[in-house]
Protein backbone atom coordinates (compact mmCIF):
# COMPACT_ATOMS: atom_id res chain seq x y z
CA UNK A 1 0.00 0.00 0.00
CA UNK A 2 1.18 3.39 -0.88
CA UNK A 3 0.59 5.76 2.02
CA UNK A 4 3.48 8.43 0.92
CA UNK A 5 0.60 11.02 -0.04
CA UNK A 6 -1.17 10.10 3.48
CA UNK A 7 2.58 11.19 5.17
CA UNK A 8 3.15 13.55 2.61
CA UNK A 9 -0.35 15.82 3.92
CA UNK A 10 0.21 14.94 7.90
CA UNK A 11 3.59 16.32 7.45
CA UNK A 12 2.32 19.62 6.49
CA UNK A 13 -0.31 19.39 9.22
CA UNK A 14 -0.66 23.50 10.82
CA UNK A 15 -0.29 21.70 13.75
CA UNK A 16 1.54 18.84 15.32
CA UNK A 17 1.94 17.57 19.01
CA UNK A 18 5.25 16.43 19.82
CA UNK A 19 4.27 12.64 20.04
CA UNK A 20 2.98 13.79 16.39
CA UNK A 21 6.18 15.00 15.04
CA UNK A 22 7.89 11.98 15.97
CA UNK A 23 5.95 9.46 14.68
CA UNK A 24 5.55 11.38 11.20
CA UNK A 25 9.27 11.83 11.92
CA UNK A 26 9.71 7.92 11.55
CA UNK A 27 7.63 7.97 8.59
CA UNK A 28 9.30 10.63 6.46
CA UNK A 29 12.87 9.13 7.14
CA UNK A 30 11.58 5.99 5.54
CA UNK A 31 9.86 7.71 2.25
CA UNK A 32 12.35 8.80 -0.92
CA UNK A 33 10.68 11.81 -1.47
CA UNK A 34 13.25 14.71 -0.58
CA UNK A 35 10.32 17.57 -1.04
CA UNK A 36 8.00 15.89 1.90
CA UNK A 37 11.96 15.48 3.91
CA UNK A 38 12.40 18.94 3.11
CA UNK A 39 9.11 20.96 4.55
CA UNK A 40 9.04 19.01 7.05
CA UNK A 41 12.04 19.14 8.39
CA UNK A 42 12.15 22.97 8.65
CA UNK A 43 8.74 23.14 10.26
CA UNK A 44 9.40 25.91 12.63
CA UNK A 45 7.72 24.00 15.60
CA UNK A 46 9.89 20.97 14.96
CA UNK A 47 11.86 20.40 18.09
CA UNK A 48 15.82 19.91 17.66
CA UNK A 49 15.51 16.45 18.55
CA UNK A 50 12.91 15.24 16.41
CA UNK A 51 15.37 17.04 13.89
CA UNK A 52 18.53 15.08 14.78
CA UNK A 53 16.08 11.77 15.06
CA UNK A 54 15.56 12.16 11.19
CA UNK A 55 19.28 13.15 10.55
CA UNK A 56 19.93 9.77 12.62
CA UNK A 57 17.34 7.65 10.74
CA UNK A 58 17.12 9.27 7.17
CA UNK A 59 19.47 6.64 4.75
CA UNK A 60 18.15 8.21 1.05
CA UNK A 61 21.21 10.05 0.53
CA UNK A 62 18.63 12.73 -1.60
CA UNK A 63 16.16 13.07 1.23
CA UNK A 64 18.97 13.78 4.06
CA UNK A 65 20.47 16.81 1.50
CA UNK A 66 16.96 17.95 0.62
CA UNK A 67 17.07 18.11 4.60
CA UNK A 68 20.29 20.20 5.31
CA UNK A 69 19.66 22.41 2.48
CA UNK A 70 16.83 24.03 4.60
CA UNK A 71 17.60 27.49 6.33
CA UNK A 72 16.71 25.85 9.34
CA UNK A 73 20.02 23.63 9.43
CA UNK A 74 22.84 23.98 12.00
CA UNK A 75 26.42 23.33 12.61
CA UNK A 76 25.03 19.62 14.83
CA UNK A 77 23.26 19.33 12.40
CA UNK A 78 25.62 19.15 9.50
CA UNK A 79 27.95 17.41 12.03
CA UNK A 80 25.18 14.62 12.99
CA UNK A 81 24.89 14.19 9.41
CA UNK A 82 28.92 13.65 8.54
CA UNK A 83 29.04 10.96 11.67
CA UNK A 84 26.86 9.00 9.27
CA UNK A 85 27.90 9.65 5.72
CA UNK A 86 31.76 11.20 6.48
CA UNK A 87 32.98 14.48 6.53
CA UNK A 88 34.19 14.67 3.01
CA UNK A 89 30.34 13.73 1.47
CA UNK A 90 28.37 16.33 3.83
CA UNK A 91 31.27 18.83 2.70
CA UNK A 92 30.78 18.03 -0.83
CA UNK A 93 26.97 17.34 -0.97
CA UNK A 94 25.69 19.50 1.20
CA UNK A 95 27.48 21.54 3.45
CA UNK A 96 30.03 23.49 0.24
CA UNK A 97 27.42 26.30 -0.68
CA UNK A 98 26.69 26.62 3.10
CA UNK A 99 28.86 30.54 3.40
CA UNK A 100 26.29 31.24 6.21
CA UNK A 101 27.78 28.16 8.40
CA UNK A 102 31.73 28.92 7.69
CA UNK A 103 32.05 26.92 11.66
CA UNK A 104 30.69 24.33 10.58
CA UNK A 105 32.75 24.18 6.76
CA UNK A 106 35.81 24.48 9.31
CA UNK A 107 34.58 22.07 11.90
CA UNK A 108 34.14 18.84 9.00
CA UNK A 109 37.50 20.42 7.37
CA UNK A 110 39.36 19.49 10.56
CA UNK A 111 37.49 15.72 10.81
CA UNK A 112 39.28 15.00 7.23
CA UNK A 113 42.41 12.68 7.09
CA UNK A 114 45.21 13.92 4.19
CA UNK A 115 43.66 12.03 1.13
CA UNK A 116 40.51 13.61 1.80
CA UNK A 117 41.51 16.89 2.27
CA UNK A 118 43.74 16.91 -1.05
CA UNK A 119 40.18 15.36 -2.67
CA UNK A 120 37.95 17.71 -0.76
CA UNK A 121 40.51 20.51 -2.19
CA UNK A 122 40.60 19.36 -5.57
CA UNK A 123 36.84 19.21 -6.17
CA UNK A 124 35.65 22.00 -4.25
CA UNK A 125 38.37 24.78 -6.05
CA UNK A 126 36.76 27.76 -5.18
CA UNK A 127 37.54 28.22 -1.27
CA UNK A 128 38.37 31.42 1.13
CA UNK A 129 42.34 31.16 2.70
CA UNK A 130 40.59 30.28 6.14
CA UNK A 131 39.19 26.76 4.66
CA UNK A 132 42.32 26.74 2.75
CA UNK A 133 44.81 26.77 5.96
CA UNK A 134 42.17 24.21 7.56
CA UNK A 135 42.63 22.14 4.79
CA UNK A 136 46.26 21.72 5.03
CA UNK A 137 46.58 21.50 8.87
CA UNK A 138 44.03 18.34 8.36
CA UNK A 139 46.28 16.96 5.82
CA UNK A 140 48.86 17.68 7.70
CA UNK A 141 48.06 15.37 11.03
CA UNK A 142 49.48 12.17 11.40
CA UNK A 143 47.91 9.08 9.66
CA UNK A 144 46.82 6.84 12.26
CA UNK A 145 48.30 3.91 10.04
CA UNK A 146 51.10 5.38 10.70
CA UNK A 147 51.16 6.14 14.24
CA UNK A 148 49.67 2.43 14.56
CA UNK A 149 53.48 1.44 12.98
CA UNK A 150 55.73 3.18 14.97
CA UNK A 151 53.77 2.88 18.16
CA UNK A 152 53.96 -0.88 18.15
CA UNK A 153 56.98 -0.63 20.55
CA UNK A 154 58.67 -3.52 18.83
CA UNK A 155 61.50 -3.54 15.73
CA UNK A 156 59.42 -3.62 12.12
CA UNK A 157 59.47 -6.31 9.74
CA UNK A 158 61.09 -5.26 6.26
CA UNK A 159 57.71 -5.72 5.30
CA UNK A 160 56.34 -3.22 7.99
CA UNK A 161 59.04 -0.85 6.66
CA UNK A 162 57.99 -0.92 3.39
CA UNK A 163 54.29 -0.32 4.38
CA UNK A 164 55.61 2.82 6.44
CA UNK A 165 57.67 4.56 3.83
CA UNK A 166 54.74 3.73 0.92
CA UNK A 167 52.13 5.47 4.00
CA UNK A 168 54.60 8.57 4.80
CA UNK A 169 55.02 9.01 0.78
CA UNK A 170 51.50 9.25 0.14
CA UNK A 171 50.93 11.29 3.17
CA UNK A 172 53.75 13.76 2.57
CA UNK A 173 52.57 14.13 -1.40
CA UNK A 174 49.12 14.96 -0.56
CA UNK A 175 50.16 17.78 2.30
CA UNK A 176 52.32 19.31 -0.60
CA UNK A 177 49.83 19.02 -3.36
CA UNK A 178 47.67 21.45 -0.79
CA UNK A 179 50.70 23.33 0.35
CA UNK A 180 52.19 24.16 -3.92
CA UNK A 181 49.26 25.19 -5.02
CA UNK A 182 49.41 28.80 -5.76
CA UNK A 183 47.22 30.53 -3.23
CA UNK A 184 48.30 28.68 -0.31
CA UNK A 185 51.98 30.70 -0.75
CA UNK A 186 50.38 33.39 1.17
CA UNK A 187 49.80 31.04 4.45
CA UNK A 188 53.33 29.66 4.10
CA UNK A 189 54.55 31.60 7.34
CA UNK A 190 51.45 31.13 9.57
CA UNK A 191 51.49 27.62 8.74
CA UNK A 192 55.28 27.72 9.09
CA UNK A 193 54.09 28.77 12.64
CA UNK A 194 51.43 26.13 13.69
CA UNK A 195 52.69 24.07 16.77
CA UNK A 196 51.41 21.27 15.81
CA UNK A 197 51.76 20.64 12.00
CA UNK A 198 54.94 23.25 11.29
CA UNK A 199 57.54 20.74 11.66
CA UNK A 200 56.05 18.27 9.03
CA UNK A 201 55.61 21.88 6.72
CA UNK A 202 58.65 23.25 7.41
CA UNK A 203 60.09 20.36 6.51
CA UNK A 204 58.23 19.91 3.32
CA UNK A 205 58.91 23.46 2.10
CA UNK A 206 62.57 23.09 2.86
CA UNK A 207 62.88 20.21 0.47
CA UNK A 208 60.69 20.34 -2.29
CA UNK A 209 59.63 24.05 -2.48
CA UNK A 210 61.55 25.77 -5.80
CA UNK A 211 60.95 29.63 -5.28
CA UNK A 212 60.53 30.87 -1.38
CA UNK A 213 61.23 34.40 -0.98
CA UNK A 214 63.78 35.55 1.64
CA UNK A 215 61.11 36.04 4.80
CA UNK A 216 59.64 32.90 4.47
CA UNK A 217 63.13 31.16 3.86
CA UNK A 218 64.12 32.70 6.97
CA UNK A 219 61.06 31.57 8.99
CA UNK A 220 61.47 27.90 7.67
CA UNK A 221 65.15 28.30 8.80
CA UNK A 222 64.87 29.24 12.33
CA UNK A 223 62.04 26.70 12.86
CA UNK A 224 64.04 23.74 11.68
CA UNK A 225 67.17 25.13 12.79
CA UNK A 226 66.82 27.42 16.46
CA UNK A 227 69.59 29.11 17.27
CA UNK A 228 69.69 27.85 21.06
CA UNK A 229 68.50 23.71 20.12
CA UNK A 230 71.74 22.43 20.70
CA UNK A 231 73.23 24.74 23.93
CA UNK A 232 71.84 22.03 26.22
CA UNK A 233 73.18 19.13 24.42
CA UNK A 234 76.91 17.70 24.17
CA UNK A 235 78.20 18.09 20.44
CA UNK A 236 79.26 14.72 20.33
CA UNK A 237 79.78 12.98 16.47
CA UNK A 238 76.16 11.65 16.82
CA UNK A 239 74.69 15.11 17.79
CA UNK A 240 75.94 17.16 15.27
CA UNK A 241 75.90 14.87 11.76
CA UNK A 242 71.64 14.98 11.16
CA UNK A 243 71.66 18.78 11.59
CA UNK A 244 74.80 19.32 9.51
CA UNK A 245 73.42 16.86 6.86
CA UNK A 246 70.05 18.45 7.19
CA UNK A 247 71.32 22.00 6.69
CA UNK A 248 74.01 20.91 3.94
CA UNK A 249 71.08 19.52 1.78
CA UNK A 250 68.76 22.64 2.90
CA UNK A 251 71.73 24.97 1.57
CA UNK A 252 72.58 23.01 -1.68
CA UNK A 253 68.55 23.78 -2.98
CA UNK A 254 68.69 27.33 -1.29
CA UNK A 255 71.74 28.68 -1.61
CA UNK A 256 70.23 32.21 -0.04
CA UNK A 257 70.42 30.38 3.32
CA UNK A 258 73.76 30.79 3.76
CA UNK A 259 73.13 34.34 4.03
CA UNK A 260 70.23 34.82 5.89
CA UNK A 261 71.01 32.48 8.34
CA UNK A 262 74.59 32.95 8.51
CA UNK A 263 75.13 33.58 12.21
CA UNK A 264 73.21 29.98 12.75
CA UNK A 265 74.55 28.31 9.95
CA UNK A 266 78.38 29.16 11.48
CA UNK A 267 77.58 28.23 15.05
CA UNK A 268 76.26 24.56 13.68
CA UNK A 269 79.52 24.37 11.61
CA UNK A 270 81.94 24.81 13.92
CA UNK A 271 80.12 23.20 16.67
CA UNK A 272 80.08 20.42 14.26
CA UNK A 273 83.58 20.97 13.48
CA UNK A 274 84.74 20.76 16.68
CA UNK A 275 83.31 17.49 17.55
CA UNK A 276 84.34 15.65 14.24
CA UNK A 277 88.04 16.87 15.58
CA UNK A 278 87.60 15.29 18.73
CA UNK A 279 86.16 12.26 17.14
CA UNK A 280 88.96 12.11 14.64
CA UNK A 281 92.44 12.80 17.47
CA UNK A 282 90.46 10.55 20.15
CA UNK A 283 89.21 7.34 17.91
CA UNK A 284 90.26 8.21 14.08
CA UNK A 285 88.00 8.83 11.70
CA UNK A 286 85.44 6.18 10.26
CA UNK A 287 82.99 6.49 7.50
CA UNK A 288 80.82 8.52 8.46
CA UNK A 289 82.80 10.90 9.71
CA UNK A 290 84.06 11.82 5.91
CA UNK A 291 80.56 12.68 4.95
CA UNK A 292 80.50 14.68 7.31
CA UNK A 293 83.69 16.50 6.47
CA UNK A 294 82.02 17.16 3.04
CA UNK A 295 78.97 18.28 4.73
CA UNK A 296 80.84 21.03 6.51
CA UNK A 297 82.56 21.70 3.57
CA UNK A 298 79.37 22.75 2.57
CA UNK A 299 78.44 25.07 5.01
CA UNK A 300 81.55 26.98 6.49
CA UNK A 301 82.59 29.83 6.10
CA UNK A 302 85.31 30.39 8.36
CA UNK A 303 89.36 30.22 6.75
CA UNK A 304 90.69 29.01 10.02
CA UNK A 305 87.96 26.20 10.58
CA UNK A 306 88.47 25.26 7.08
CA UNK A 307 92.64 24.70 7.43
CA UNK A 308 91.90 23.03 10.48
CA UNK A 309 89.47 20.65 8.61
CA UNK A 310 92.34 20.52 5.94
CA UNK A 311 94.95 19.59 8.96
CA UNK A 312 92.86 16.63 10.58
CA UNK A 313 92.12 15.16 7.15
CA UNK A 314 96.05 15.25 6.61
CA UNK A 315 96.81 13.51 9.99
CA UNK A 316 93.62 11.35 10.51
CA UNK A 317 94.13 7.96 11.17
CA UNK A 318 91.20 4.92 10.70
CA UNK A 319 89.38 3.45 13.49
CA UNK A 320 91.30 1.04 16.25
CA UNK A 321 88.91 -1.85 14.71
CA UNK A 322 89.31 -1.32 11.18
CA UNK A 323 91.01 -4.41 10.16
CA UNK A 324 93.03 -2.25 6.66
CA UNK A 325 93.51 0.89 8.68
CA UNK A 326 94.42 3.75 6.57
CA UNK A 327 94.95 0.64 3.34
CA UNK A 328 91.18 0.20 3.36
CA UNK A 329 90.40 1.25 -0.33
CA UNK A 330 86.62 2.80 0.45
CA UNK A 331 88.26 4.85 3.60
CA UNK A 332 91.08 6.08 1.27
CA UNK A 333 88.59 6.95 -1.51
CA UNK A 334 85.93 8.41 1.38
CA UNK A 335 88.86 10.78 2.03
CA UNK A 336 89.88 11.90 -0.95
CA UNK A 337 86.35 12.84 -1.63
CA UNK A 338 86.17 15.26 1.54
CA UNK A 339 89.45 16.46 0.18
CA UNK A 340 87.34 17.33 -2.91
CA UNK A 341 84.44 18.60 -1.12
CA UNK A 342 87.21 21.32 0.87
CA UNK A 343 88.56 22.64 -1.38
CA UNK A 344 85.48 23.44 -3.43
CA UNK A 345 85.11 26.03 -0.91
CA UNK A 346 85.83 29.41 -2.26
CA UNK A 347 87.18 30.03 1.28
CA UNK A 348 89.45 27.46 1.39
CA UNK A 349 92.98 29.36 2.24
CA UNK A 350 95.78 28.42 -0.05
CA UNK A 351 97.60 26.66 2.65
CA UNK A 352 95.41 24.32 3.20
CA UNK A 353 94.69 23.84 -0.33
CA UNK A 354 98.42 22.82 -0.07
CA UNK A 355 97.93 20.32 2.95
CA UNK A 356 94.98 18.95 1.02
CA UNK A 357 96.71 18.49 -2.50
CA UNK A 358 98.51 15.27 -2.07
CA UNK A 359 94.58 13.63 -1.18
CA UNK A 360 92.72 15.08 -4.11
CA UNK A 361 91.54 13.36 -7.59
CA UNK A 362 93.51 14.16 -10.66
CA UNK A 363 90.73 16.03 -11.68
CA UNK A 364 90.34 18.16 -8.89
CA UNK A 365 94.00 19.18 -8.82
CA UNK A 366 93.94 19.99 -12.06
CA UNK A 367 91.72 22.95 -11.66
CA UNK A 368 94.33 24.27 -9.29
CA UNK A 369 97.69 24.59 -12.07
CA UNK A 370 96.92 28.33 -12.39
CA UNK A 371 96.04 29.63 -8.90
CA UNK A 372 98.17 32.24 -7.72
CA UNK A 373 99.80 31.18 -5.14
CA UNK A 374 103.15 29.17 -5.89
CA UNK A 375 102.77 26.39 -3.36
CA UNK A 376 99.82 25.22 -4.28
CA UNK A 377 101.13 25.17 -8.07
CA UNK A 378 103.68 23.33 -7.09
CA UNK A 379 101.56 21.13 -4.74
CA UNK A 380 99.58 19.97 -7.38
CA UNK A 381 102.20 19.66 -10.09
CA UNK A 382 103.28 17.00 -8.01
CA UNK A 383 100.00 14.98 -8.39
CA UNK A 384 99.61 15.85 -11.53
CA UNK A 385 103.25 14.07 -12.28
CA UNK A 386 102.33 11.60 -10.37
CA UNK A 387 99.05 10.53 -11.45
CA UNK A 388 100.32 10.82 -15.43
CA UNK A 389 103.15 8.28 -14.39
CA UNK A 390 100.84 5.85 -13.44
CA UNK A 391 98.77 6.25 -16.50
CA UNK A 392 101.80 5.58 -18.67
CA UNK A 393 103.23 3.01 -16.02
CA UNK A 394 102.92 -0.50 -18.28
CA UNK A 395 100.93 -3.49 -16.44
CA UNK A 396 102.07 -6.92 -17.04
CA UNK A 397 99.49 -8.92 -19.08
CA UNK A 398 99.07 -12.73 -18.78
CA UNK A 399 96.84 -15.11 -20.62
CA UNK A 400 94.21 -14.75 -17.69
CA UNK A 401 94.73 -11.20 -16.82
CA UNK A 402 94.02 -8.82 -19.80
CA UNK A 403 96.13 -5.59 -19.86
CA UNK A 404 94.95 -2.66 -17.79
CA UNK A 405 94.16 0.62 -19.79
CA UNK A 406 96.27 3.25 -18.30
CA UNK A 407 94.68 6.19 -16.38
CA UNK A 408 93.79 9.06 -18.67
CA UNK A 409 93.63 12.75 -16.97
CA UNK A 410 90.98 14.16 -19.33
CA UNK A 411 90.73 18.22 -20.23
CA UNK A 412 88.40 19.46 -17.81
CA UNK A 413 85.24 21.71 -19.63
CA UNK A 414 85.52 25.31 -20.52
CA UNK A 415 83.32 26.12 -17.48
CA UNK A 416 85.48 24.05 -15.31
CA UNK A 417 88.95 25.78 -16.46
CA UNK A 418 87.17 29.08 -15.97
CA UNK A 419 86.66 28.44 -12.56
CA UNK A 420 90.13 28.11 -11.81
CA UNK A 421 92.51 31.44 -11.32
CA UNK A 422 93.97 31.18 -14.51
CA UNK A 423 91.93 28.80 -17.21
CA UNK A 424 95.26 28.81 -19.65
CA UNK A 425 97.61 28.05 -16.99
CA UNK A 426 94.98 25.51 -16.65
CA UNK A 427 95.10 23.67 -20.18
CA UNK A 428 98.97 24.57 -20.00
CA UNK A 429 99.06 21.95 -18.23
CA UNK A 430 98.78 19.14 -19.97
CA UNK A 431 101.41 20.10 -22.90
CA UNK A 432 103.38 18.71 -24.06
CA UNK A 433 101.16 15.65 -24.97
CA UNK A 434 101.47 12.70 -22.83
CA UNK A 435 100.22 9.42 -22.76
CA UNK A 436 99.46 6.71 -25.58
CA UNK A 437 98.98 7.95 -29.07
CA UNK A 438 95.37 8.04 -28.74
CA UNK A 439 95.35 9.62 -25.78
CA UNK A 440 97.37 12.00 -27.35
CA UNK A 441 95.27 13.39 -30.50
CA UNK A 442 91.98 13.39 -27.68
CA UNK A 443 93.66 15.55 -25.39
CA UNK A 444 94.78 17.86 -28.70
CA UNK A 445 91.26 17.84 -30.17
CA UNK A 446 90.38 18.94 -26.51
CA UNK A 447 92.57 21.95 -26.43
CA UNK A 448 91.48 22.89 -29.93
CA UNK A 449 88.03 22.66 -28.72
CA UNK A 450 88.66 25.22 -25.42
CA UNK A 451 87.43 28.71 -25.39
CA UNK A 452 91.13 29.41 -23.51
CA UNK A 453 93.47 28.13 -26.18
CA UNK A 454 95.89 30.43 -27.31
CA UNK A 455 98.77 30.43 -30.02
CA UNK A 456 101.14 29.60 -26.50
CA UNK A 457 98.51 26.45 -26.82
CA UNK A 458 98.75 26.02 -30.39
CA UNK A 459 102.25 25.45 -30.76
CA UNK A 460 102.21 22.36 -28.73
CA UNK A 461 99.70 20.38 -30.77
CA UNK A 462 100.16 18.40 -34.08
CA UNK A 463 100.12 20.13 -37.13
CA UNK A 464 98.27 18.29 -38.82
CA UNK A 465 95.24 18.69 -35.75
CA UNK A 466 95.49 22.06 -35.94
CA UNK A 467 95.34 23.27 -38.94
CA UNK A 468 92.46 21.02 -39.88
CA UNK A 469 90.87 22.60 -36.39
CA UNK A 470 87.23 24.86 -37.60
CA UNK A 471 87.40 26.01 -34.34
CA UNK A 472 91.14 28.05 -34.05
CA UNK A 473 91.60 28.13 -38.14
CA UNK A 474 91.55 31.80 -37.44
CA UNK A 475 94.17 31.86 -34.69
CA UNK A 476 96.47 29.58 -36.28
CA UNK A 477 96.33 31.10 -39.37
CA UNK A 478 97.46 34.35 -37.30
CA UNK A 479 100.28 32.95 -35.93
CA UNK A 480 101.48 31.19 -39.07
CA UNK A 481 101.15 34.62 -40.48
CA UNK A 482 102.51 36.23 -37.87
CA UNK A 483 105.53 34.13 -37.87
CA UNK A 484 106.90 33.63 -41.26
CA UNK A 485 105.83 36.82 -42.07
CA UNK A 486 106.78 38.31 -46.35
CA UNK A 487 109.35 35.85 -46.92
CA UNK A 488 108.25 33.66 -49.79
CA UNK A 489 111.31 31.07 -49.45
CA UNK A 490 109.73 30.25 -45.61
CA UNK A 491 106.19 30.44 -46.96
CA UNK A 492 107.21 27.55 -49.57
CA UNK A 493 109.69 25.65 -47.20
CA UNK A 494 105.98 25.75 -45.45
CA UNK A 495 103.67 24.49 -47.86
CA UNK A 496 106.60 21.67 -49.22
CA UNK A 497 106.41 20.17 -45.37
CA UNK A 498 102.63 20.36 -45.66
CA UNK A 499 102.42 18.84 -48.49
CA UNK A 500 104.87 15.36 -47.72
CA UNK A 501 102.92 15.08 -43.95
CA UNK A 502 100.60 12.25 -43.33
CA UNK A 503 97.86 12.03 -41.34
CA UNK A 504 99.32 10.82 -37.97
CA UNK A 505 102.44 13.19 -37.96
CA UNK A 506 103.35 14.23 -34.63
CA UNK A 507 105.27 17.47 -35.76
CA UNK A 508 103.97 20.20 -33.75
CA UNK A 509 102.79 23.50 -35.21
CA UNK A 510 105.74 25.29 -33.52
CA UNK A 511 108.30 22.57 -34.72
CA UNK A 512 106.82 23.28 -38.44
CA UNK A 513 107.36 26.91 -38.31
CA UNK A 514 110.86 26.51 -37.01
CA UNK A 515 111.88 24.57 -39.98
CA UNK A 516 110.39 26.60 -42.58
CA UNK A 517 111.60 29.83 -40.50
CA UNK A 518 115.25 28.15 -40.61
CA UNK A 519 115.40 27.14 -43.89
CA UNK A 520 114.90 30.53 -45.21
CA UNK A 521 117.36 31.34 -42.85
CA UNK A 522 115.71 33.55 -40.01
CA UNK A 523 116.06 33.88 -36.68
Amino acid sequence: MNTQSFWSALADAPVLSPVQQSVVAEAVARLRAPDTGARFFSRPDLSDAVRHQLIRDTFDRQVLKAMLATPVVTTEHLLAAAEKLGAETVLLDMARSRWDLPDAQLRLVSLLDHAAARRVAETWQHFGPEIREALILAAAREPEELRALTEEGHPLSDADQEKLRAVAKKWHDDVWALLSAEPAARQWPALIADEQSGELITGLLLRRAENIDDPTLLACLRAAFPEDAADDEEDTIWTVFLPLSRLSDVVSRHPRALVLYSSVIGKIASSAAAALFTEAREKGVRGTGWKSLERLADLCTAPGVLQDAADCLAEASAPQWSSRGRHDPEWIAARSAAADALVRNPLCPSAALVALAPFLGAETAARFVGHPDEGVREAVARILEKATEQSMRSVPTTASSPRKRPVHLAVPSDDALAESADPQAALAAFLPLRGTAAQRRETALAILDSRHTTAVHLREIPAVLALSSTAQAAAVAALVQAELGDDATAWEAFQSALHRMVPNATKTVGALIAEAVGSAGLD
